[in-house]
């Protein structure tokens, strides 16, 4: 059976996750209708560039039609996109809900796997990131009703998790990889621009089942030895890296039907052996492994029960044996789950039995419910481990939720558990005198663990501060589990031989005031400033009485002000005089004078 590959292209995927993650937040985190969605508009991805500040590391298309580019200078967006939403650029927030996106697409096929991506950037990509997902769909476009029909409800899938894609099936990893990413560039554009406009990704579907017509599905007949599909698309479907694709474009080199027509000999000696490899790869059909989302082969096993079984308990054995032969594994490879995913595929009963008068009779099941149901058990954890004793424990709190339910309708007839992100165990020399945060540094972690069971992964939080003027956006939630660390961030000091005289780099452009200094921030900031009604003022048009909290109270003291500013990349600018308030009641209060607004705010209690 010949190898069929799929290629899942994500466009502008920063843009997309940072306007799929708007749009949640605006409706209350519930999911929204992508068609009734609001426009976008312009979106900056700004990231710290130690020698130039703070510059675009991405813009989507409504910014780029109005001349902003990547690695240019914030400061110079703001006469371009005064109005634009400026974000800072997290490629670990990317990751992850790509990654998310990949082990939930495994539904289409079991091996799903990111796209790969060299070291240097390629040309015709501004961000060193994947964008896209591959798929090994060998003998599934049968059961699907063909390819074509399986690639319409693989871009279903994703339309309705309000996501745009280019999709492309081929024999090989390049094939696929360059018709997804080159055979609808120019369409692919215009549709961006059309949703971050009107806020619909796809305003005119047409019909599926006329395959001829659907968008954005490039397929590669399976038996295809013409190479003219392939010659059209430009030299940037190879994935090469800016330099060599500069070369070509001197050489008046654009297509791969021109590159092609050039002896081979002499490209090794000019371009590198990569530029042939890729070549082969994109004509010929070189085969090319997807690395899938799973660390090792063994890290998955799977059983599949003789007879379908109706008890939870023998799930909940066989779910330990795999935890005890994968944690096993773990411990030979030095590495520490840090997500397990548990799939039990499900089958309805066959045979219900319905008591009549004493009698049971025969009965089939009803043949509405989908074909593959599967419940879905995932944990994620804080730090990596392979104690099959806290695996299998925080297991079973998910096998004890209401959403599991197996016995009465649904019966299981296979279980596969497999380890999808594992991380090197760290080990830590002791010190002589442990403090005690360190001794119980792995009971805070299972804590945090179990919290992460019960109440949901996104439901437990730690704050990630950043480099914000504005109070309100100094800081972010991300989910405490599931997450693979890296380290702490090398400052420039230690790769020079003398330190310098003032490490610019490692110095926050915020210097706010002490703990112990007067101004320090207030214990209790509130997550919007609201408004603070003044209701008398002293003769520098201060305030004197104040309503707070339900009556009018006088101000016993006041110190300030702190003037703080914001520029426009933070959104609309901010102009900020904060005071501390201390009333007759008793209370310290934190409050401002917005200048744009021209009115008092309450910003922060003092406890």
């Amino acid at each position: 059976m010949q190898k069929r590959v799929m290629c899942i292209w994500l466009p502008n995927w920063p843009g997309q996750r940072a306007s799929v993650a708007k749009s949640q937040a605006d409706s209350g985190g519930e999911p929204t209708d992508s068609n009734a969605r609001a426009p976008v508009g312009p979106i900056l991805l700004f990231r710290r560039d130690p020698r130039r500040g703070n510059v675009v590391a991405f813009a989507n298309q409504t910014a780029r039609r109005r001349g902003v580019l990547p690695h240019m200078p914030l400061s110079q967006c703001g006469p371009l996109c005064p109005e634009a939403l400026v974000q800072e650029y997290q490629p670990q927030q990317d990751l992850e809900v790509l990654v998310t996106l990949a082990e939930a697409a495994q539904c289409f096929s079991p091996i799903v796997g990111l796209e790969p991506i060299d070291s240097e950037v390629w040309a015709g990509r501004s961000l060193p990131e994947p964008q896209g997902l591959m798929l090994d769909i060998t003998g599934i476009p049968d059961l699907f009703g063909g390819e074509s029909r399986f690639g319409s409800w693989v871009r279903q899938w994703f339309r309705d998790r309000g996501f745009l894609t280019s999709l492309a099936i081929a024999n090989s990893v390049g094939q696929a990889w360059g018709l997804a990413n080159y055979m609808f560039r120019k369409s692919v554009q215009d549709r961006l621009l059309d949703w971050e406009n009107r806020g619909s990704p796809l305003a005119t579907v047409p019909d599926e089942s006329d395959a001829a017509h659907e968008p954005w599905i490039a397929i590669a007949p399976a038996e295809e030895t013409d190479t003219g599909m392939f010659a059209r698309l430009p030299i940037e479907s190879l994935r090469l890296d800016l330099v060599t694709t500069a070369k070509l474009h001197r050489l008046g080199i654009r297509t791969v039907g021109q590159l092609s027509a050039l002896p081979r000999t002499a490209l090794p000696s000019r371009f590198g052996d990569r530029l042939l490899q890729r070549l082969d790869s994109l004509l010929s059909g070189a085969s090319e492994t997807i690395r899938s989302l799973h660390p090792s082969p063994d890290l998955c096993v799977e059983r599949i029960y003789e007879y379908s079984t109706p008890h939870r308990g023998d799930v909940e054995a066989t779910i330990g044996e795999h935890l005890l032969h994968l944690s096993g594994q773990l411990k030979l490879l030095d590495q520490g789950a840090l997500r397990v995913v548990c799939r039990v595929a499900l089958e309805r009963n066959a045979i219900e039995l319905q008591g009549v008068d004493g009698d049971k009779q025969r009965c089939e099941s009803s043949t509405s419910t989908p074909a593959g149901t599967a419940s879905v058990l995932q944990i994620s954890l804080y730090q990596p481990s392979y104690d099959r004793e806290h695996l299998l424990w925080l297991m079973q709190m998910q096998l004890d939720s209401p959403a599991f339910q197996i016995g009465d309708v649904y019966w299981a007839k296979g279980v596969t558990t497999q380890i999808t992100m594992a991380a090197p165990m760290t080990w830590k020399q002791p010190s002589l005198f442990d403090s005690d945060t360190v001794k119980h540094r792995d009971a805070i972690a299972k804590l945090v663990d179990q919290l992460s069971v019960r109440l949901g992964r996104e439901q437990v939080v730690a704050p990630v501060v950043f480099s914000n003027p504005a109070p309100e956006w100094t800081y972010a939630w991300v989910p405490m589990t599931g997450w693979r660390r890296t380290g702490e961030e090398q400052e420039t000091k230690r790769k020079l031989r003398r330190a310098p005289r003032r490490d610019y780099q490692s110095e926050s452009p915020i210097a706010g005031p002490s703990p112990h200094h007067v101004w320090r921030r207030p214990s209790r900031l509130l997550g919007s400033p609201t408004p603070l009604q003044v209701t008398e003022c002293d003769e520098k048009q201060l305030p004197a009485i104040v309503r707070y909290p339900m009556a009018n109270t006088p101000v016993r003291s006041l110190q300030g002000p702190e003037r703080i500013e914001t520029g426009w990349w933070y959104g609309a600018m901010q102009q900020r005089d904060y005071y501390r308030l201390q009333l007759e009641n008793g209370a310290w209060i934190w409050c401002y004078w917005d200048y744009r607004q021209k009115a008092w705010y309450l910003h922060g209690i003092f406890d």
